[in-house]
């Protein structure tokens, strides 16, 4: 996304995709790891499990503990992934850029050289 794009965006506007998108990549990692956590469930557990014993609410809170531990580990992994990847688009967007600017330099040197040598 371009400056431009960003600074014509409404903080508001900005911060709720900001958000929304958060909310997305959270659930898409916390998917594999225990679906009781997705952010959708997270309203309705309490329902859902208002019947459980004592015993099977901690096992629960136990395991739910170690699903965020999982998640933790999960998201620092594809973070890492991302920058890796936008560090190899922006290494081949910086080479498509010198590429063009020495093509565009040439051309501009052979058209001085012509007119050089035409004179």
């Amino acid at each position: 996304m371009s400056d431009t794009a960003t600074s014509a965006t409404p903080a508001g506007v900005q911060q709720q995709d900001n958000d929304e998108l958060a909310t997305q990549l959270y659930d898409m990692l916390m998917r594999n790891i225990e679906p009781d956590l997705l952010s959708y469930n997270i309203p309705k557990l309490d329902e859902y499990y208002a019947s459980e014993s004592e015993e099977e609410h901690e096992e629960r809170m136990k395991r739910y503990e170690q699903a965020y531990e999982e998640f933790e580990y999960v998201f620092q992994d594809f973070m890492n992934e991302v920058q890796d990847e936008v560090r190899v688009n922006k290494r081949s967007a910086l080479v498509a850029q010198e590429a063009e600017n020495r093509e565009e330099e040439e051309g501009e040197l052979a058209n001085l050289e012509a007119a050089l040598s035409s004179s």
